[in-house]
This record gives structure tokens, sequence and C-alpha cells, in this order.
């Protein structure tokens, strides 16, 4: 009964508050992680550090969090989605209390690295959850909800992190930042109750009928033993990089380059964020409806954002009009092909490696998430325009579009 309502046209409750369950544990996973970018202007002051210590911890979250990504997809496949996301918002939870005490820079930096450890396993868990609870009907459309809360974390953390810190001080912000772990760890402990229609498999089909359990390296091997996989690494190693690179440095070259001042830039990137959370929902809605094949509609979205950057680049200085237009069409051209890759990464793998699998891929954007700034730092100190930065810096979806074309989502029965 229950697997012929999952794979109905309408949503379950069930699948209501498993999506929601996961929406709020990634969201806290992104709070947590920009929370140090937040407070990071009055803790420096407040610790005595310099602006390059502050930057460090930065850096010392993604290390631990690149670190864990393919360990935890694995472990996710081992012990099972619910448990290793449980965990990971468990480990925020801990490490968030911590900090609220944290006395000098080697603790401080010690922590955030934690922090990137514990974070590892929490998008392949997510994801491998999806693929429990929807059907391939649903899932694109699941997914792009999912992915809104990346977005929506930027804006969370901003709304009462700051009035917090101006009137009770950066600690306190640290502690109400880790009470959102806390509720998250127990809405999504009951919110993913229950027994999924289309379960985790723990091991692998043999021509007699048993299943024959594997190793975690035996799945990792197989897992990389295959082509889509290899093209969707490549995917989101140059365009989940072009997405951050661009849109980190965004509010830079808009009072920079564009000289319009900050508020204006502020505004400019608030369109950028709703235009990027309502292209994700789309983007899965579309998939789902459509019987053209996912990577067909990754490569159409992906190929939006390369005409956006150039337009984004070739803004006018002083034309209020364009910069909004070319922002919010770049928030479309950012993030609406990531539903349909995150959704790929979990459907191009058999059923017993969809953690491993996804895990593998995400070091690959977590890779070019980090170099893709570096950079344009490099490009703008070479060429010392922005424009030109970024419009090389534009190719790269370009490559991802080609790699694309040679995923087949077929691929997963092959190693079955």
């Amino acid at each position: 009964m229950e697997n012929s309502t999952a794979t109905s046209s309408h949503w379950t409750f069930r699948q209501v508050m498993v999506i929601a369950g996961i929406w709020f544990a990634f969201l806290i996973s992104f709070i947590t992680r920009l929370s140090w970018s937040t407070i990071m202007p009055s803790a420096i002051d407040s610790l005595h550090f310099t602006v390059q210590q502050g930057n460090s911890y930065l850096t010392a979250f993604y290390i631990g969090y690149a670190i864990t990504v393919l360990p935890g997809g694995m472990l996710a496949d081992k012990f099972g989605y619910k448990k290793l996301l449980l965990a990971a918002v468990l480990g925020n939870l801990v490490v968030m209390g911590a900090m609220v005490f944290m006395q000098g820079y080697w603790d401080g930096l010690a922590l955030r690295f934690i922090l990137g450890l514990v974070s590892g396993p929490d998008l392949s868990a997510c994801l491998g959850i999806i693929t429990e609870w929807f059907d391939g009907k649903k899932r694109a459309t699941a997914t792009g909800i999912f992915n809104t809360c990346t977005s929506f974390g930027l804006t969370v953390i901003n709304l009462y992190a700051p009035t917090v810190m101006v009137h009770y001080g950066w600690r306190a912000a640290l502690g109400v930042t880790a009470f959102f772990p806390l509720a998250a760890l127990i809405f999504a402990f009951f919110a993913l109750r229950g027994n999924p229609p289309f379960p985790q498999q723990f091991g692998v089909k043999e021509a007699d009928g048993k299943i024959e359990t594997e190793s975690s390296m035996s799945r990792l091997k197989k897992a990389i033993n295959n082509r889509s996989v290899w093209m969707l690494a490549i995917t989101g190693l140059f365009a989940t990089g072009a997405k951050w690179g661009v849109t980190n440095w965004a509010n830079l070259f808009i009072v920079k380059n564009l000289k319009f001042d900050v508020v204006t830039a502020g505004t400019a990137m608030s369109i950028f964020g709703i235009t990027s959370v309502v292209s994700m929902v789309v983007a899965g809605w579309i998939s789902d409806h459509s019987k053209w094949s996912r990577h067909v509609w990754a490569a159409i979205f992906m190929a939006i954002f390369t005409p956006t950057i150039i337009g984004f680049a070739l803004t006018p200085q002083g034309s209020l009009g364009m910069l909004y237009f070319w922002t919010g069409a770049m928030g479309v051209g950012a993030f609406m092909f990531s539903t349909i890759t995150n959704n790929l990464s979990v459907e191009v793998a058999p059923a017993d490696q969809r953690g491993t699998v996804s895990g593998f891929i995400n070091v690959f954007n977590q890779v070019g998430s980090f170099l893709a700034p570096v950079l344009l730092g490099q490009l703008l100190a070479s060429t010392g325009s922005y424009v030109s930065s970024y419009l090389i810096i534009s190719v790269f979806p370009i490559i991802a579009v080609v790699a694309l074309l040679f995923v087949r989502e077929s691929d997963a029965d092959k190693n079955k």
C-alpha cells in the first residue's frame, strides 16, 4: 500500500515531512558554516586576531568538509542515510556549542576544522533519503525544493546574527546558532520516522537470487569505474566552481567595477537569491514532467549560465535596471542546473552505492568551489580587469555542458 501511494501523482504527508526534515537539517549545515563569516568582524577584534587568522577559520571548515565528503558518503551507504544525517546534525550541535567558549586562535581553528569533518556526510545522506522516499517522477521536484535551503541559509543567518551580535556580543550570536542544530535534530528524528517505500539496499543481487554484501572499498571501486560518475565529477568541478566563484565575487564586482553602493549591491544579490530559489524548484518540476532525459535538461539549464555571466560582466556602469536584470538572470544560470545534477549523482549509482557516488562527485564540487575564487583573484592580478576575469571563467559552464552530454542515467544498471 505504501508503495502504491508513494508512486501516485500526489505527495503523501510522510513525504512532505521527510522533505521538511532534510531541508531543515541541511539548512542548519549552511547556517553553522556561514556563522563565522557573519560574526568575524566583531570576533577577531575581541580575540585580537588578524584578518588573515579570521579568514583561516573559513578555510579550516572547507578542508575538514572536503576530507569527509567521500568517506561520509561511504559510511552513509554502510550504516544508513538517516543515521549519518542525524549524526552530522548532532556533530554541528556539539561543535557550535563548544565554539561559544573558545578562548584562543588554535582551539577555535580546531573546532572549525572539526565542524567541517562532521558536516561531510550531510549532502550524500540527504540525497540518499530522497531516493528512498520518492520515485523517479517526483524525485527531481523533491530535490529542487530541498536545494532551496542553500540559498535560504544565507538569508537566515543575516536575519538574526548581526542584531544579536550588536546587542549581546558575538558569543551570544554563536549561542543562538547552536540552538538551530538542536531544533533540527529533534525535528528530523521525528520527521524521518517510518519505513521508506524504496529502501536502501545494502548488497547486490547475484545471478542465483542471493544478496551478497560488499565492502566499502569494493563499492568505491565500482562507483569510480563508471563514465557517468566521472562526467558528473568534471561537471561539478567546472560548473560548481564557476557558480561559487562568481557568487562570492559578485558584491565586490558591483561595488568596485560598476561603482554602485553596498546597499544597491545587497539588493541586487537579494534578487539573485530569489531567482536562484525559484529556478531550482522549476527545474525539478520540468525534469519530472518531461520525457527528456535528466542529463539533457541539466545541459540545457547549464548552458544558460555562460551568457548570464557575460551579460553580468558587461553591465554598463550606472544602469540600475540592467544590473538587476543580469544579476537575477545569473541567479537562474548559476543554480537552476544544480537540482538536476544533484539528482543525477544518485540516479547514476546502483542502490547500494548512492552515498559513495554522491560523495565522490561532491569532492570535485568542493575542489571547484575552493579553487574558482582563487583563480578569479589570480586572473584579476594578471589582467587588472574584473570584466576579463569574469569572461574567462564564463567558459567553465561550457566545459561542464560537454561533460554532461556523456552522462547516461542507465549506467547504474551496468553495475548491478
